[in-house]
């Protein structure tokens, strides 16, 4: 089962950081005690890395790139990088209490301890989940269903949702890639201001708080505490945010650092001439037109909707734009994501004449006109946005571009006075995709639109499947249901691409994580100096 990526306020965690860095400045941020750099790539036991945006905090619930506490968290479920399994991680074991799947009760790994020596308890992983939900910030209201924890004994704890959700979505959800699963010490679930400029959590490595310079490096060694020091490979992390993605390339290919996150397409050559090589994120992110006003007006009828998306040339869109890694699709869910429908990926496939004869059974043959919020932050130049423009105007349809150089916070907050959007978000899952994006008050559905009832019927059929086989088929019946209501007109999902010195073994070629994870809990697939 793969599946990957949850949403920031409108796209992934690892994009927004690439905004809010450099943009937000912390009042109590990481402080430093030198001014010196780390020793770089060349440094067999140290792991350089050249990141592409700078954390606003390392606070679980603000952590973004993931890379800034995914080595120094291990989260409740582990997600195998290399074949995207759900496997256990902090959590061992699990099990639903109830038939309507809405308390999943996690057993805890024994022997488990926090940074200071505290034991990984019941009490401690509620403290945690439930502080999450609390926290400041963006992201802790995209872990929606997940509602509230409680210790249900030592070694367990019991995690609540506000409706039934699948097995694998419940467990995906716990899995890090949020952050709601990286579990962080009581003290810190406590007040949550002690991890702005530290880590507190059960993981490899920790923050040397001493040795890290805010926007500059972040340096974290091995966490003597940890419970499987198999897994810890290096002596040093060092972590370098870098939002010009030419000096990252640069970095790479000189060998000042070891990996390179978020390269381009038109930089692969460049990086495989260099001696490097190149590991591909399938489920990267995820190009589309979310339509927004569908409550009332020409955008709540189907038929103009479906308009749209026959009318939309997604293969040549995601060749000239994205590069030929892409993929073009007519499906909101992505290949090797939960609920992925085969059946669906060519369902709108170009037909301006289709397009026509659905505007003209809708009623508008004489043409309409949608405003659409463009902004550069999810499409550069307007790229996409023109794109869509000149295809729309062949079968009538007027598209009114509104550009904005705005951050996607305030993206966010304006997206409810237009048509349409055009966005690049996570290439998701279908429980992910109707959670986050489309239920009232979602990402794309600021203005509460209720979900189709046919949708949310099929949607609990499939969350309480007994059979995990059955399961996955009425998630297809879900996600066929969901194409068929185009809530986003989808264009093509876009593989992340990352540059790996060849001074580095046990790299998988590709990942099915928000980002490669080299600092796995499982000795065999942690990262290691190549001999």
């Amino acid at each position: 089962m793969r599946q990957r990526c949850l949403l920031s306020v409108i796209t992934t965690r690892r994009r927004v950081a690439s905004v809010l860095a450099g943009v937000v400045a912390l009042a109590s941020g990481v402080s430093a005690c030198s001014s010196g750099s780390s020793a770089g790539g060349a440094n067999g036991r140290t792991l350089t890395i050249s990141v592409s945006g700078d954390p606003l905090n390392l606070d679980t619930a603000n952590c973004v790139p993931l890379v800034f506490c995914s080595v120094a968290y291990d989260s409740l479920i582990h997600i195998s990088p290399s074949t995207g399994e759900l496997q256990p991680g902090l959590a061992t074991s699990w099990a639903w209490v109830d038939k309507e799947h809405r308390t999943f009760r996690l057993t805890l790994r024994q022997g488990a301890k926090f940074g200071d020596g505290t034991p990984l308890d019941g009490q401690a992983a509620a403290a945690s989940l439930n502080s999450y939900l609390q926290a400041p910030g963006p992201f802790a209201s995209l872990s929606y269903p997940l509602e509230k924890a409680e210790a249900a004994g030592s070694d367990k704890v019991d995690v609540q949702f506000a409706e039934p959700v699948s097995t694998h979505y419940a467990l995906y959800l716990l899995a890090g890639q949020s952050g709601v699963g990286y579990v962080v010490g009581p003290k810190s679930a406590a007040d949550r201001k002690l991890l702005l400029a530290d880590t507190d959590g059960i993981g490899p490595y920790e923050l040397d708080p001493t040795r890290t310079i805010k926007s500059v490096e972040y340096v974290y060694v091995p966490n003597r505490q940890y419970h499987n020091q198999d897994a810890i490979k290096y002596e040093k992390i060092v972590l370098k945010p870098v939002m010009n993605p030419q000096t990252r390339l640069n970095s790479i290919r000189s060998g000042e650092v070891d990996w390179a996150l978020n390269i381009a397409p038109t930089d692969v050559s460049a990086v495989k001439q260099s001696g490097a090589s190149i590991a591909r994120g399938p489920l990267g992110s995820f190009a589309s037109m979310a339509l927004i006003k569908r409550a009332n007006g020409p955008l709540a009828d189907e038929r103009v909707r479906q308009a749209l998306a026959y009318a939309t040339p997604r293969h040549d869109i995601a060749t000239a734009i994205f590069g030929t890694d892409a993929v073009p699709t007519s499906s909101v869910v992505a290949d090797g994501a939960e609920g992925y429908n085969a059946g669906d990926v060519n369902q709108y496939a170009y037909n301006p004449e289709k397009a026509r004869q659905l505007l003209a059974e809708a009623g508008q043959a004489n043409g309409l006109k949608i405003q659409v919020l463009d902004p550069s932050f999810f499409d550069p130049g307007s790229a996409v946005g023109q794109a869509l423009k000149a295809a729309y105007a062949k079968v009538g349809v007027t598209l009114d571009l509104v550009p904005s150089d705005a951050s996607p916070g305030v993206v966010a907050q304006q997206m409810g006075n237009y048509d349409a959007v055009i966005m690049t978000n996570g290439a998701n899952g279908l429980s992910e995709v109707v959670f986050t994006m489309f239920r009232p008050k979602g990402l794309a559905n600021p203005l509460g639109v209720p979900l189709d009832l046919q949708l949310t019927t099929l949607m609990h059929e499939a969350a309480t499947a007994a059979d995990p086989q059955q399961q996955e088929a009425k998630m297809r019946a879900v996600t066929a249901r969901l194409d068929e209501l185009v809530y986003t007109v989808p264009i093509a999902s876009i593989p992340t691409l990352q540059a790996v010195s060849s001074k580095v073994a046990n790299v998988s070629e590709k990942f099915w994580t928000i980002e490669m994870n080299p600092f796995s809990p499982v000795a065999a697939e942690a990262w290691r100096p190549a001999k």
